[in-house]
């Protein structure tokens, strides 16, 4: 395989994991409006969706993978050290340009992923913190009355509650 055809895979491949990263910021969006209207069947189906998107950027991501190591061998480079900046320094153009222009969409749209996962992180782990607030407090509500007695010994009667507001 010449280089200048590994560099086309690597760009088209690149373009499909930018296309995908993209869809995945759609059903994150529709995550957080099916968390925000509490339906459950909606969460469910996004994140069937999501797990999909996900095993396609995983294959994609392999096949990267063999991609830039096959290119290192052909530049005489570790695969470690190629990444899209240093393939753009390397590769001539149109290729440099178009790698620049690929490196720069891509890093936006991971970014762009990464604050929306941040989001709904932050959502659904305030989410959590209120649904334990509730939880302590319907649990506070059923107290035992624990009588001590003269002797030291400790008895328990039966639970009574707490009044919290007088309106029902």
């Amino acid at each position: 395989m010449n280089i200048y055809s590994t560099l086309e895979q690597l760009l088209g491949l690149l373009k499909q994991q930018s296309d995908h990263y993209r869809s995945m910021l759609v059903f994150m969006e529709h995550e957080k409006n099916a968390a925000l209207s509490s339906d459950l069947n909606a969460l469910n189906e996004v994140g069937v969706e999501k797990e999909k998107i996900l095993v396609k950027c995983q294959r994609l991501e392999e096949k990267r993978r063999q991609l830039v190591t096959d290119l290192a061998k052909s530049l005489g480079y570790s695969v470690g050290m190629l990444n899209l900046k240093m393939i753009s320094q390397l590769a001539a153009e149109p290729y440099a340009g178009r790698f620049r222009r690929t490196s720069t969409e891509f890093m936006a749209v991971l970014s762009q992923l990464q604050e929306a996962n941040q989001r709904n992180k932050q959502f659904f782990e305030h989410s959590l913190d209120l649904l334990r607030s509730s939880f302590n407090l319907l649990s506070e509500l059923q107290t035992s009355s624990t009588i001590y007695y003269r002797t030291g010994n400790i008895r328990n009667s039966k639970s009574t509650g707490k009044c919290v507001c007088s309106d029902i």
